[in-house]
This record gives structure tokens, C-alpha cells and sequence, in this order.
């Protein structure tokens, strides 16, 4: 990480010049101008890095915001080298090229990014869970869920994929705990108390409450009125009529 390392040696000059001049306290102010120059020296250099970078992910945003998925796709990989400079960058661009592919289709490059994706970005974890359970991976599936879990405790979603997918698997047990453990984090939540009671009268879960950011999964089909928001035709054999020459 470059960022950190010129922090290291600016503060190294700065605490090993305060030393050779043999001012004040000597060695021991030195150490400790070392530690705070680089300190401030880090921080300076991040948010000089983050302004540069900032505006390109908003480029990104409204590239997807108008279908242009595959040029965000390749801007995403051209800031790639820039996450040598800034902490966490990397996996964030892991998880947006990762999302990106999956909902496009690609799922060969989507599972190339997707487990190098930051540890915090829940949406980048349930979309690996999900790829890794629809190819069969399942013990890879539930262990990705988890770490979204873990690192975001509060978010609920991961919380009822993980409790859908062991229902799926027939583990209703395992999967009734982890809504319960959900609960506990909010015991207020309608989807929770919703699933735990369709899962108390044997019924399957309920998903649809989260939306698209379920659908987007792709572990379930869409109902045909979040088709027609995404675009898609909502019945099979529908064409468009041509028009007639006058």
C-alpha cells in the first residue's frame, strides 16, 4: 500500500532529522514525531486520493443508472491500479465489477471478482452466496453469508437468505435459528416476524418484501410487475408489432 508506506518515511525523516539535530528530548520526541507525522501524513494523502477518486465512481453510477453496465464494468478495472494508493478501494472495485457481472449475465467473471470483494460489502457477499449455491457450492454459500453477517450484524437480508437457503435444503431447524438470531437484532422487523410465523405453519419464506435486492439473486424468478420495472418481457411470446408502411 503506497499511501502507507510514504506516510512511514515522511514521519521516519521527520522524527530521524528532530533526532540528528539533537533538540529537545531527542530520540524519544523523535519516536513520537515519527508516529504523528505519519499519522497526519496518511490521512492527507487518503483524502487527496479520495477526491480523485470519488468522481469517477460517481461516472460509474450514472453509467449504470443508463444501462451502460459493460463501460462501468471496463472504468471499474481502469481504477483498479489506483487501489494501490487508498485502503479498502480494492474491494470495493472487486465488489462493483463482481455485482456488475452477475447481473449482466457473466457469471465466469462475476465469480472472479465477487470473493475478492471487501469483507463489509454485504450486497458483494449475498451475491457470491448466491452464485456459489446455484453451482452447488453450498458449504461456500453459507460461509460468505456469514461473514456479511459478521460484518454487518444489523442488516437483515443476509440474515433470511441464509434461513432460505437451509429451508431449501430442508434444514427448517437451522434455518427457524438464524431468523430467531435476526429477530434479536430487530425484533421489530415485519419480514422477520413475517417468516417466522409462515415458518411456525410450515409454509416456505416469503422474500418478495426485500424487493429486488432479493430477485437481483437471482435464486428465485421475479413476479411480473418487477419484470416490467427491470425491463423484461413479462410473458413468454411477446413481440412487438411492426408497423405498417403507409
Amino acid at each position: 500500500m503506497y499511501t502507507i508506506l510514504i506516510s512511514i518515511l515522511i514521519g521516519a525523516a521527520s522524527g530521524g532529522a528532530w533526532t540528528a539535530l539533537e533538540l529537545w528530548k531527542t530520540w524519544q520526541m523523535g519516536i513520537v514525531l515519527f508516529v504523528l507525522v505519519s499519522i497526519v501524513s496518511f490521512i492527507v494523502i487518503s483524502r487527496v486520493m479520495a477526491r480523485r477518486v470519488e468522481p469517477q465512481f460517481v461516472g460509474v453510477q450514472r453509467m449504470i443508472q443508463s444501462g451502460q453496465t459493460q463501460l462501468a464494468i471496463q472504468t471499474l478495472e481502469e481504477l483498479m491500479p489506483l487501489s494501490r494508493w487508498q485502503i479498502l478501494l480494492k474491494g470495493q472495485i472487486h465488489a462493483q465489477i463482481g455485482l456488475l457481472s452477475y447481473a449482466s449475465g457473466d457469471e465466469a467473471k462475476a465469480a472472479e471478482h465477487l470473493p475478492l470483494a471487501g469483507y463489509r460489502a454485504t450486497e458483494a457477499q449475498m451475491a457470491l452466496a448466491a452464485l456459489s449455491y446455484r453451482n452447488g457450492k453450498k458449504d461456500q454459500a453459507y460461509d460468505a453469508l456469514d461473514t456479511a453477517i459478521r460484518a454487518a450484524k444489523k442488516q437483515i437480508m443476509p440474515y433470511h437468505v441464509w434461513a432460505w437457503m437451509k429451508l431449501k435444503d430442508g434444514d427448517k431447524e437451522k434455518a427457524m435459528d438464524k431468523l430467531l438470531a435476526a429477530e434479536k437484532v430487530e425484533k421489530s422487523n415485519e419480514s422477520t416476524i413475517e417468516n417466522l410465523d409462515r415458518l411456525r405453519n410450515g409454509k416456505k419464506l416469503n422474500m418478495k418484501r426485500f424487493g429486488m435486492a432479493w430477485f437481483g439473486l437471482q435464486l428465485e424468478k421475479p413476479p411480473a410487475q418487477y419484470r416490467a420495472a427491470a425491463g423484461q418481457p413479462t410473458r413468454k411470446g411477446f413481440r412487438q408489432r411492426k408497423q405498417k408502411r403507409r
